[in-house]
């Protein structure tokens, strides 16, 4: 250092002495046992964890339709023998559904004979109003076979999603409805397009509309697009369902009367939950809403952009003039 007067002043000064405990060779070979045993325990914490995410994966998407693959059997014994066992119940799973909707075919088909014999025998019947209700009731019990199949129907031939007018299907449908003699109206954009499957999408809204037009006189079908949903109601002016139960009309084999028996105005209870189940498999959600002053609002909320679809039951009947439903 040097002072004013020209005069260097030379020093040395020490550091600060070091811990003893470090720079020692013993402190580096400790780092770097952990820094192996950190990359080693996040290396085993993915490969556990990946089994488990490819189970929930699998969980999600459980369909019937032959399409999910099946879970790799690899890692562990224990995560492999999960693996295992989760691709066993899949199997029991869809074979108990398979034996259940080929029994009720064979019950559904030996049931049409005798029923056809009966209606056969009831056109000789002279009193017409007596031939009148046997008839009816055949008719009725014909209907209920082709309702309860269509609802436990095997879903491993499930339709294809395509582009759909989603506005074009439902007019066609309020058209159908005023061919009939009814009076529904379609209020709503001229064309929105979504992804769907055009046949069930069909069967859910007139399963719809047939419940709204069998209790009331006017049903307006509304098609409102927010966003990334579709918004379709179908509105009457019929007397509503109770808050205490719009609930349990969704199940299968609810209906709004409160008599048990059946008549030409009364339906089986399974058009809501095979409309939901339509919505469910889009990827959307049916629900019930109250209409001012009287009626009720059924609201199916689709998405436009399909994501994985769930599988759900669908209905089977068949649907005329396919090709006007592709956009």
């Amino acid at each position: 250092m040097q002072l004013p007067d020209e005069t260097v002043i030379v020093g040395h000064v020490e550091g600060a002495p070091r811990p003893w405990f470090w720079g020692g060779p013993w402190l580096s070979a400790l780092m770097s046992a952990f820094i192996c045993v950190t990359v080693l325990g996040l290396w085993a914490a993915r490969a556990l964890m990946r089994p488990l995410s490819s189970f929930a994966e699998a969980a999600e998407n459980f369909s019937l339709d032959g399409t999910a693959e099946p879970l790799p059997e690899r890692g562990p014994e224990e995560i492999r023998s999960v693996a295992r066992a989760l691709n066993r119940m899949h199997e029991r799973i869809a074979r108990l559904m398979s034996d259940r909707t080929r029994m009720l075919a064979a019950i559904s088909h030996d049931l049409r004979t005798p029923i056809t014999r009966l209606r056969l025998r009831a056109e000789f019947i002279e009193d017409e109003a007596n031939r009148r209700r046997i008839l009816m009731d055949l008719d009725q019990m014909r209907a209920m076979l082709d309702s309860v199949l269509s609802l436990l129907r095997d879903d491993r031939k499930v339709e294809a999603l395509t582009l759909v007018d989603i506005a074009g299907t439902l007019q066609l449908v309020a058209d159908q409805f005023v061919d009939m003699g009814h009076v529904v109206h379609y209020v709503g954009p001229a064309s929105a397009t979504a992804v769907a499957r055009p046949d069930d999408l069909h069967r859910g809204i007139t399963n719809l509309v047939e419940n709204a037009v069998r209790f009331g006189a006017e049903v307006t079908i509304r098609l409102d697009v927010s966003g990334n949903t579709l918004v379709i109601d179908v509105a009457d002016d019929g007397p509503g369902i109770s808050d205490a139960r719009k609930q349990e009309m969704l199940e299968p084999f609810a209906r709004g009367d409160d008599a048990r028996t059946m008549d030409e105005s009364t339906g089986f209870g399974l058009g809501l939950s095979i409309a939901r189940a339509i919505a469910i498999a889009h990827g959307g959600e049916l629900s019930l809403h109250d209409r001012k002053p009287h009626g009720l609002i059924v609201r199916m909320q689709l998405p436009v952009k399909q994501q994985t679809p769930k599988s759900a039951p669908m209905c089977d009947r068949p649907v005329p003039d396919r090709e006007s439903l592709l956009f």
